[in-house]
């Protein structure tokens, strides 16, 4: 059983030395492996973005040379419509003032007109009658109702003009009258009545308040007829110009619309130009971080391609440990058990016969084997040869004893070697304490509890007996803690103790 118990320790601490240190190298030389294939894949990508740079710049210069052109282009086109649009405002700044003008001069005519039939909607019922009463009429009364037959498209007669005058809709014939539509015959006709110096209102209205107001109404009528004649050619022009406007408009607005799809394919340009400038950037970024890095890399290649060779060479060594490491554990535990108090030459012989038997039994085992490569590497025997301990090799497999053994070690040390040795590795931790001394078992108990290292010296041939459970170490556990039970007291067990 306690060979199986050092056997699978032994095994445990042999394997995790092993894979940490495979680890270690495994790890550098697959960093170093990357590296070298990043360095391909870099080189690839300064190929490749060399070309696409030298693209992106040809592709600027023709759009550099394209955007100027274009920009001359927009910029001619502009100047263009900016002068079309002031000729044009112009232009219907004067039409405009025209046409205002014109509508002046006929409004200016209309209030008397107005006026007028204001004047004979205020004529009511009895102002007809008294006209139809007359059998002969007054000259200047018939003068006035011969020009509102003549105006009504009517023969001219005093018969005619009570026919009309009987009618109970005459005034709004009148007030309603198409004054826009009159044939010109008919003011031609209403000449002959109006030269006459007595067709004036202030002359008719001594005879008939009724024919007063139609006098006025017939004057303000013909007036509105001479003044529209002056105006209409005025209005004719007006909205023959208003047409060539609405032309000259119509062109202007697909000029103005061909200035904003040019003025949009130079912005289009425009922002593939910024856009190339900024993927050209980008390359070039690129491309530099590319170099640094190949450099850089290129530079690690190269100093550790020599440390890529010695890796590969010690994970293939520590491969081939892992392939013997049942056999090694094996034969380690049998020599930490046993070889203790034997001579160098008695450990080789114990260390042959292990040996035979694995190989009878086909148990794996490393070439060469040696309880010191097995169980230590080199670095860690230079730190315990740094504090003390002798180059021997046998010195070195007592330091192995010591260290990994699970039995606490009885040290035979005439020379003090292993005394300086012991001091250097526990340092200030290390308690030392003599058997001949009165309280030396409460100062072992002490270090128990605290976890700190005991070197008791000078021991007699017969030990305490109070010594023997922590020789045997017999540790139990009560309550989740370990414990020692020395004589009568129960002592706190941990495991840093030494």
């Amino acid at each position: 059983t306690y060979i199986l118990l050092n056997l699978h320790t032994v095994y445990n601490a042999h394997c995790n030395l092993i894979f940490i240190f495979r680890a270690c190298f495994y790890n550098g030389l697959t960093k170093l492996l990357e590296a070298t294939s990043l360095v391909a894949e870099m080189q690839e990508e300064l190929l490749a973005l060399g070309p696409q740079i030298e693209q992106k710049s040809k592709e600027i210069e023709e759009l550099v040379e394209k955007l100027h052109r274009d920009s001359l282009v927009v910029e001619q086109v502009r100047t263009l419509v900016k002068q079309d649009e002031e000729i044009m405002a112009e232009e219907t700044k004067v039409v405009e003032e025209y046409a205002q003008k014109a509508t002046e001069e006929l409004n200016a005519v209309l209030p008397a007109l107005e006026k007028a039939l204001a004047a004979l909607d205020a004529l009511d019922k009895a102002h007809i009658a008294e006209l139809r009463v007359y059998t002969h009429p007054p000259p200047l009364v018939l003068t006035v109702m011969n020009a509102v037959c003549i105006l009504l498209q009517k023969k001219p007669s005093w018969a005619t003009a009570k026919l009309l005058l009987a009618d109970t809709g005459f005034l709004k014939k009148l007030v309603t009258l198409d004054k826009d539509n009159l044939p010109e015959k008919v003011f031609l006709q209403l000449k002959r009545y109006l030269r006459s110096p007595d067709f004036s209102p202030s002359k008719v209205g001594l005879v008939s308040i009724a024919c007063c107001s139609m006098c006025h109404w017939i004057l303000a009528l013909d007036h509105y007829h001479e003044v529209q004649k002056l105006v209409k050619p005025k209005q004719i022009r007006v909205t023959e110009a208003q047409e060539v406007l609405r032309l000259a408009h119509q062109k202007l607005d697909e000029k103005q619309r061909s200035l904003a799809l040019i003025e949009e394919h130079e912005q289009n340009l425009e922002a593939s130009y910024q856009e190339s400038i900024a993927q050209k950037e980008m390359l070039a970024t690129r491309k530099q971080l590319a170099t640094q890095r190949l450099h850089r890399v290129s530079i690690l290649s190269t100093a550790l391609a020599d440390e890529m060779e010695r890796w590969k060479e010690s994970v293939n060594n520590l491969d081939k440990r892992l392939q013997g490491i049942m056999g090694d554990a094996l034969v380690s535990a049998a020599c930490i058990i046993y070889s203790g108090v034997l001579s160098a030459g008695y450990r080789q012989q114990l260390i042959n016969e292990c040996l035979r038997l694995c190989n009878e039994n086909i148990i794996p085992v490393s070439p060469n084997y040696s309880l010191i490569t097995a169980m230590t590497e080199k670095i860690e025997v230079s730190k315990w040869q740094n504090k003390g301990l002798p180059l021997d090799q046998y010195s070195i497999e007592n330091a192995i004893l010591v260290k990994i053994g699970q039995r606490w070690p009885l040290l035979i040390d005439p020379q003090k070697q292993a005394y300086k040795w012991i001091c250097q590795m526990e340092g200030d931790r290390l308690r030392q304490i003599h058997a001949s001394d009165s309280n030396y078992l409460r100062t072992l108990e002490n270090a128990m509890r605290i976890g700190d290292s005991i070197l008791l010296q000078d021991l007699a041939e017969t030990l305490d007996s109070n010594l023997k459970p922590i020789l045997r170490k017999e540790i139990y556990s009560n309550g989740g803690k370990n414990f020692i039970r020395i004589g009568d007291a129960e002592i706190e067990y941990n495991h840093n103790f030494r």
